[in-house]
């Protein structure tokens, strides 16, 4: 019989399918459900025999850098990931099950090879489930017990977010992908009504990141203005730019090392205003890095 809150799978036994749901997740039964890995008899998504996907149900996967959404990421670096279901449709969906993932590469494979590590340490209604042989070589982050929606009472508008620490890995390890899947239950004890999608994302590695030397002040082209100065939790950017632009910005230590990403993305010709927390850092020097299409604008910051 059904329970809440499950991701359902799907096993060929003696030539018959039987379809086992699991209340704890099913990382901790054997099955990785995100989609990443095509072998071992692992299902992708809670499709298999008993759901059919809907796009009723959004999922979303993001990868934060002290509270910043990144599209790249540094090795070895400590991030955030979330997950995050949103309830479009008109079924009251009350409770919510899922698996979250990463891996090497940008697609699917047979055989995946696990990107960074996740941390055992987990929110409350969640477990890391590890690799099982024979069943399944991703580990995954799932629930391990009823989780209600997060927002709202599960009807239209509803979320369901987790969120996890996630250290990236090694530098060199290219581009990697996290991959989620969300199974929102009615909790009736039967399948009928309940929603289940899936969505993976594609992380690059970011290069080039430690050169303060060369971050040279190019007053003519865009100006940066940062306060507090000393700060404590949060600062305050502004800077001009003379055209669209890829910008990133970058909080590095006084050792050249990356210690915070605090923006990744393209923005337009004008002035910018940016308000980041900073409260991550230790008490010390800093150097601020605006990079907008390869022209260097940098802040000295003393963190106190």
């Amino acid at each position: 019989m059904k329970k809440s809150t499950i991701i359902f799978l799907l096993a060929a036994v003696a030539g018959s399918f039987i379809i086992s749901a699991y209340h704890s997740g099913a990382g901790s039964n054997g099955y990785d459900c995100t989609g990443a890995e095509t072998g071992l008899g692992n299902p992708a998504g809670c499709t298999a025999g008993c759901h059919t996907a809907s796009t009723s149900i959004t999922v979303a996967i993001e990868l934060d850098s002290a509270g910043v959404a990144t599209t790249h990421y540094t090795g070895g670096m400590a991030y955030t990931v979330k997950i995050t279901g949103t309830n479009t449709s008109t079924t009251s969906l009350p409770k919510f099950g899922f698996q979250l993932g990463s891996i090497k590469g940008s697609v699917a494979v047979t055989t995946p090879v696990n990107a960074g590590t996740w941390s055992t340490t987990c929110p409350a209604g969640t477990h890391y489930a590890a690799p099982s042989a024979g069943n399944m070589v991703v580990g995954v982050v799932e629930q391990s017990s009823a989780i209600t929606a997060t927002t709202g009472t599960g009807g239209s508008g509803s979320t369901y977010v987790k969120s996890f620490s996630w250290t990236a890995p090694a530098a060199g390890t290219g581009t990697i992908s996290f991959w989620g899947v969300m199974n929102a239950v009615n909790g009736d004890g039967g399948t009928s009504g309940d929603k289940t999608n899936s969505n993976h994302v594609v992380i690059l590695e970011r290069t080039g990141t430690t050169g303060i030397a060369n971050a040279a002040n190019t007053a003519s082209n865009f100006t940066l203005n940062l306060f507090p100065n000393p700060a404590t939790d949060n600062i305050h950017l502004t800077y001009t730019l003379n055209k669209r632009s890829a910008v990133s910005v970058n909080v590095f230590d006084i050792n050249g090392r990356l210690a915070s990403e605090l923006l990744d993305e393209t923005q337009n010709e004008g002035e910018q205003n940016l308000n980041a927390s900073v409260s991550n850092l230790n008490k010390g020097i800093y150097f601020v890095v605006v990079n907008a299409d390869g022209l260097k604008m940098s802040k000295r910051l003393v963190i106190q």
